[in-house]
């Protein structure tokens, strides 16, 4: 596993020592990495590719190669395996403290501290812990490219709102660290928005590549002859297994077909055109 520095965090670190309170911003710190480690652990458990932990001036990002491609169970335990790292250090915090090694002052400002970054990693935005969750969460409501465009509008909209509110807060005239890390979910969010279509082709590839999970419940969906291979894949939902019946206009069956017989002819339509194919099925 890489891992990188962000040059701004050596920033932080030089204006942390230059006011005097290294300690309390290494300890938080040390704090959010311990969370990080606690996604990466959990990714670990299940076999998962860890491409980089980024230290970032805020505290750091696991980079993972399996969202939207590994069973939804997974997902929600390595995105909670983080927060729930808090929850023991808590623990750990109060021990100390009983045990007279930690002030009272120290252990209400570690509590504090991790009680804050749990709850704020737990808002609904992406990719933040929450909003990966409540991205899992719409997958079973809605068709897999419609959860992730949902999820990045939504959040888009939110981390917007979290900018907004920096400039809100009384006693300055921006809430400094609210606002840069509101401004690093919306530029992650753009950029997640403009991948969203690779993100969905990565998730058709391992259907193709994986096959049917047995434990999938088969659903039946109808297209006319004239609809497109796109407009196909689109409607499909992540743990589902799709059974195509082809229609014609007054609705009488031409054919069935099943999800990897339209995947490779998708495929197949890509490579030739190099462009999403829109070929009809009929």
């Amino acid at each position: 596993m890489e891992i990188r520095i962000h040059p701004l965090f050596w920033l932080v670190i030089l204006l942390s020592i230059w006011t005097g309170h290294w300690i309390e911003i290494l300890t938080l710190f040390v704090v959010i990495v311990i969370h990080e480690l606690g996604h990466v652990t959990a990714a670990w458990s299940f076999g998962w590719r860890i491409r980089s932990m980024e230290i970032l001036p805020f505290g750091g990002v696991a980079k993972m190669d399996e969202w939207g491609t590994v069973p939804n169970r997974e997902e929600i335990v390595v995105s909670l395996a983080g927060p729930f790292h808090h929850v023991w250090m808590v623990l750990i915090s109060v021990l100390f403290y009983q045990a007279g090694w930690w002030t009272k002052e120290w252990t209400l400002y570690f509590i504090e501290g991790n009680l804050w970054i749990a709850a704020f990693n737990l808002l609904p935005i992406y990719p933040l812990d929450g909003g990966r969750v409540l991205q899992v969460w719409l997958t079973y409501l809605l068709p897999y490219r419609n959860a992730v465009s949902v999820t990045l509008w939504w959040s888009l909209l939110a981390a917007s709102m979290l900018v907004i509110l920096s400039f809100l807060i009384p006693g300055s005239l921006v809430h400094i660290p609210l606002f840069s890390i509101s401004v690093f979910l919306l530029y992650s969010n753009v950029i997640s928005y403009r991948q969203r279509e690779y993100q969905f082709i990565r998730f058709l590839l391992h259907r193709l590549e994986k096959g049917i999970d047995p434990k999938w419940s088969t659903v039946q969906i109808r297209h006319s002859g004239g609809a497109t291979l796109r407009q196909i894949v689109k409607s499909w939902y992540k743990e589902k297994e799709h059974i195509v019946e082809v229609v014609d206009e007054d609705d009488k069956l031409l054919g069935v077909l099943t999800e990897e017989q339209l995947l490779k002819r998708y495929f197949s339509s890509t490579v030739v055109q190099k462009k999403p194919p829109h070929q009809r099925i009929s």
